[in-house]
């Protein structure tokens, strides 16, 4: 149990712990940032570490991008609505924070 309830969701700190601990998703090296880059994505994704891009109401997985001209985009995968979830193109600074979870 990470300590959320919908419909606010959990704490960045909570999410941490979880995907720190070795009887969670065991990725000590996961952080937390509010600084959201292109360039970055682009690496994280290039590296096979797709991330949780968050809301304020929930977390999603960023798991590709693409750049249209001058504009730049990242692949969600939303699991909202509840058994259905929806995968879209977002536009870049969307998300409020992410959490970077990779090896």
């Amino acid at each position: 149990m990470m300590g959320g309830v919908a419909p606010n969701g959990v704490i960045n700190e909570n999410a941490l712990i979880y995907y720190r601990a070795s009887n969670g998703l065991n990725k000590p090296n996961a952080y937390n940032s509010s600084i959201v880059t292109f360039n970055r994505a682009v690496t994280e994704i290039n590296n096979y570490r797709p991330f949780m891009s968050g809301t304020p109401t929930h977390a999603r997985v960023c798991r590709g991008y693409k750049q249209v001209d001058s504009a730049q985009y990242l692949r969600i995968c939303d699991p909202y609505p509840t058994s259905l979830g929806m995968a879209y193109w977002e536009a870049l600074g969307s998300e409020s924070d992410r959490i970077y979870v990779g090896s």
